[in-house]
């Protein structure tokens, strides 16, 4: 909705800038999305919501200004009223169920031309183009007072008469967009003596149009049933200005009001004089609605307790003529306020005039205490950011499981899992100790679909029993689940299908994201679940398992009919975790030589690669250094079960350059090392 702030003051004499006028809007519940300068006027665009169609004109924005800052409306000419001259055109209505008021006057004498520049610009800021005089005055009433106002040409109507009614079978209606529509039983229209010449709060009929030879006006102020309006405009799938504040509702006091201000524009605009002999036609007169409001109500949701002289000024100022009594305040209603329905509405009006800033910040009594978060959320907000940026996609899967579902991918030592007193179904059980399980189903879901490839991963909690009566332990894992290519499929080069060593990678990923200082030691895994030959975990200083990945198992891939081999890791992050999650940080590049030697070893059966790595990453560098694995052989002369392998060791000295002493002292040290490392020795010349 676009508010002039030159008109607003027309309405309310307020002087405070754009700025605490849109603070002060946006406070209350109006939020202003933009403020912008249009010429020498500035306009807001207001997000106004569905339940105040009060809203939606300067008025109703005006009372919101005028209750914020204290001030009063400017005083409007006293409205009309119908009286007991003969009237110039005959009114009924038919269907007083969907019409609750139908106000007429005549407006005789107009000239129709071009408006003056004010009115073109005033209808400019607030996105309409102009017409013509007396269409742009039916638009500055429903922009003003957001009730709509329709005219017609009163020579073209037959009688000349108005029937509001309902549609009959098989009539139809040429609307002012060049559009014949088909009517139906259930729809109001105005008719006159002949036929249909508009669909009621929507959309006027072409043959009363104003055209440049009008000279005599029929102004329409009504009030309709929002549920008639809403459910003709969405049958023909039509929303106009109109329709839109018909649908929510308008004031059934406002029509007198808006033929007042349409003849006085008439008049000025197009130099027409009212016809004496108004029309004011309510079947049913509206009774005004009281409600009360118990301070004791309003203080249980508010969260404070506001006193009965607060109440009753913030309730004055948004027009709703309160009255003290006891500890309850009674309130008449104010007619435009058609969203105020019970106490709880009121409520709200308090809280909103007092400040939505005065309510305290803290948890009802009640309402479970969400999780804590600081350190551990961050961590997994890191997790998370890292998975997605290397291309995977979040699962978000169950807590809980069937009986047994994760026993292949829980290590040994993990107590039973929990059941559940009262499952949502007899296959969740369960909580679940892995996201594995999950995952794979996931995957084995997608696969089933066609979907070839697959990177998923999930961050979330697994659940330990502890003692009898204590809550169960949450730790938070970090899993995936990957099957294709190892990387996307691109013409440069043939693709290749993920392995073992993409998923340790993958983890490793996970691990310097979780403790950028620690080191693990990754070691031959044996989950039930993973693939014996190919399946690695990960341990920190102590022993612990922190960290597993592999291939399904084939006679686990075999029982879940899988399609396409999948790889799977998990990461428990609360044993990972190492102190703050690692902000990336940058260092220069390295301007000296690098230095660096190749250590040749032999690895006896049994004796891992990480295990040499682990020993030789506690040793002290003399500068920054990396450790690469160039090569590995087995065969001949090796005996069965040896393989011999290669690291370069890599010194990168920030400051100047090394010498020869100080990198064969390094070299002494790690061989040093490796001498404590059981299963591991140089390699000689003939072997």
């Amino acid at each position: 909705m676009l508010i002039s702030l030159r008109w607003l003051r027309e309405l309310v004499p307020a002087d405070a800038d754009a700025a605490e006028i849109a603070r002060r809007l946006t406070a209350r519940g109006l939020t202003v999305d933009a403020v912008t300068v249009e010429g020498d006027d500035t306009v807001f665009d207001i997000d106004v919501p569905a339940n105040r169609p009060d809203a939606l004109g300067h008025l109703g924005i005006a009372r919101e200004v005028a209750a914020s800052f204290g001030l009063p409306l400017t005083p409007k000419t006293p409205a009309s009223a119908a009286d007991a001259a003969p009237p110039a055109v005959a009114v009924t209505i038919a269907a007083s169920d969907l019409c609750g008021r139908y106000t007429a006057r005549v407006v005789r004498g107009v000239t129709v031309g071009p408006s003056p520049a004010w009115v073109v610009a005033r209808l400019s800021a607030c996105g309409l183009r102009s017409i013509n005089n007396v269409v742009d005055a039916s638009n500055l009433v429903l922009l003003e007072l957001g009730q709509p106002v329709h005219f017609f040409d009163l020579g073209t109507l037959t009688g000349p008469a108005i029937r509001v009614r309902r549609a009959t079978p098989g009539e139809s209606l040429r609307t002012l967009d060049g559009i014949d529509r088909t009517l139906g039983p259930e729809m109001l229209v105005i008719a006159d003596d002949a036929r249909p010449v508009a669909l009621a709060g929507l959309i006027g009929g072409a043959s009363t149009e104003i055209r440049a030879a009008t000279t005599d006006v029929l102004v329409e102020a009504a009030w309709f049933s929002p549920g008639s309006v809403r459910a003709t405009s969405r049958a023909f799938g039509l929303s106009t200005d109109a329709s839109q504040r018909f649908e929510r509702g308008c004031d059934p006091e406002a029509p007198i009001l808006a033929q007042d201000l349409a003849a006085r524009l008439l008049a000025e605009l197009s130099g027409g004089a009212p016809a004496a002999g108004m029309i004011d036609l309510r079947p049913s007169p509206s009774v005004p609605r009281t409600l009360t409001v118990r301070l004791a109500r309003a203080a249980r949701l508010l969260g404070y307790a506001p006193s009965m002289s607060e109440a009753v000024a913030a309730l004055a100022a948004l027009g709703c003529a309160p009255q003290g009594r006891g500890d309850e305040i009674d309130v008449t209603v104010p007619s435009w306020r058609v969203d105020l329905e019970r106490e709880a509405d009121l409520v709200e009006e308090i809280g909103r005039h007092l400040g939505y800033d005065r309510i305290p910040s803290r948890t009802p009594p009640g309402v479970p205490r969400s999780s804590p978060g600081g350190q551990r959320s961050d961590l997994e907000e890191a997790i998370r950011d890292r998975l997605a940026a290397l291309g995977f996609n979040e699962a978000f899967n169950y807590a809980m499981i069937g009986p047994g579902e994760d026993d292949a991918f829980v290590p040994e030592g993990v107590p039973s899992p929990l059941a559940l007193v009262n499952p949502i179904a007899e296959t969740l059980g369960f909580l679940r100790r892995s996201l594995l399980p999950g995952l794979l189903r996931a995957t084995d879901q997608n696969l089933r679909r066609g979907s070839a490839e697959l990177r998923l991963f999930e961050v979330g909690g697994v659940f330990e029993a502890r003692g009898a009566g204590e809550l169960p332990f949450e730790p938070s894992h970090a899993g995936f689940a990957w099957s294709g290519p190892a990387a996307p499929p691109h013409w440069s080069a043939p693709s290749r299908a993920v392995d073992a060593w993409d998923a340790a990678g993958l983890i490793e990923e996970i691990l310097a994201v979780a403790a950028s200082q620690r080191s693990f030691r990754r070691e031959r895994a044996d989950l039930a679940g993973l693939h014996p030959g190919q399946s690695m975990s990960w341990h920190d200083e102590s022993g612990r398992r922190v960290a597993w990945c592999g291939p399904v198992h084939p006679d686990l891939a075999v029982r879940l009919g899988l399609s396409s081999p999948v790889l799977l890791g998990e990461a428990d992050l609360d044993c990972a975790a190492s102190g703050p999650v690692a902000v990336a940080a940058y260092r220069t590049i390295s301007r000296q030589p690098a230095a660096w030697r190749d250590l040749s070893l032999v690895l006896e059966p049994g004796a891992a690669a990480g295990t040499v790595l682990a020993a030789l990453e506690l040793v002290a560098s003399p500068a920054p250094a990396s450790m690469t694995w160039l090569d590995r052989y087995a065969g001949p002369p090796l005996t069965a079960g040896q393989v011999a392998m290669t690291l370069r060791v890599m010194l990168h000295p920030l400051d100047r350059t090394l010498n020869d002493g100080e990198v064969e002292a390094y070299r002494a040290e790690l061989l040093a090392a490796l001498a404590g490392v059981k299963g591991v020795r140089l390699r000689r010349i003939d072997t």
